[in-house]
């Protein structure tokens, strides 16, 4: 579809409503004590927006699909962000639904999780079960310490670069990325590359029709390269 048809294209709630999503995904989005507002809300809000493409942009009525977002914790109730703006909590680690794709953000309240054994087995096990593993920041620490990304290429933020990647001396950091897919795991770099990473995630599983829509609808212009990544230079990596 050209830009200029889905430019055309507005969210027809009763049409979303009528037409039942054929398929429904849970996004997980784990938070904690101090985490970073934008790593959690900035992919959230992408996320969200997936309830408002037009049915048009679907390619087949079959293929519409619904996202519902759950926020996990260590435990459940407000949680203050880094920020001290608090989220709520709707689980822990408990009784946590299955999840879909989970998003771990950074944020200063990750760097002692990194040494929580409980935190480290819950995604340990989440990690067996989703079918996307997404980090933001230092959210690839978290990772790293759980031994999930042993062997792999992952990429964090830049301006800590040292600390944040210390719990994880057998991965293959890439100094250089605006993210880093490998097969079911993506990692982003600091903070705003989360939404980045998040609309390439958006095109791949449903194309660059609905990528294109979200990215008109929020009035958000991505960076597409995951190689894209100036900030390397300016924090001294390269």
């Amino acid at each position: 579809m050209e830009l200029s048809e889905i430019a055309g294209l507005r969210p027809d709630m009763l049409d979303r409503e009528q037409v039942e999503p054929a398929i429904q995904k849970t996004v997980g989005v784990l938070i904690f004590p101090g985490f970073e507002l934008l790593d959690v809300y900035g992919p959230m809000d992408l996320w969200s927006n997936i309830n408002l493409v037009p049915a048009a942009l679907w390619k087949h009525r079959s293929s519409i699909e619904g996202v519902k977002l759950v926020t996990v914790a260590p435990q459940t109730g407000e949680i203050a962000s880094h920020g001290g703006i608090k989220t709520v909590a709707e689980f822990d680690y408990n009784d946590c639904p299955h999840l879909d794709y989970l998003i771990v953000p950074g944020g200063w309240g990750a760097v002692p999780l990194v040494e929580d054994q409980a935190t480290l087995n819950w995604l340990q096990s989440q990690a067996q079960q989703v079918d996307l593993l997404m980090s933001v920041c230092n959210g690839a620490s978290l990772l790293a310490a759980a031994c999930i990304l042993d062997g792999l290429q992952a990429t964090t933020n830049k301006l800590l670069w040292n600390e944040a990647t210390a719990p994880g001396p057998n991965v293959h950091w890439v100094k250089k990325a605006r993210w880093v897919e490998q097969g079911k795991i993506i990692t982003a770099s600091g903070i705003a590359a989360g939404i980045d990473m998040t609309h390439a995630v958006i095109a791949k599983l449903y194309g660059e029709d609905v990528a294109t829509w979200i990215e008109l609808w929020t009035e958000y212009e991505p960076h597409r390269d995951a190689a894209w990544d100036p900030y390397a230079a300016m924090a001294g990596l390269v």
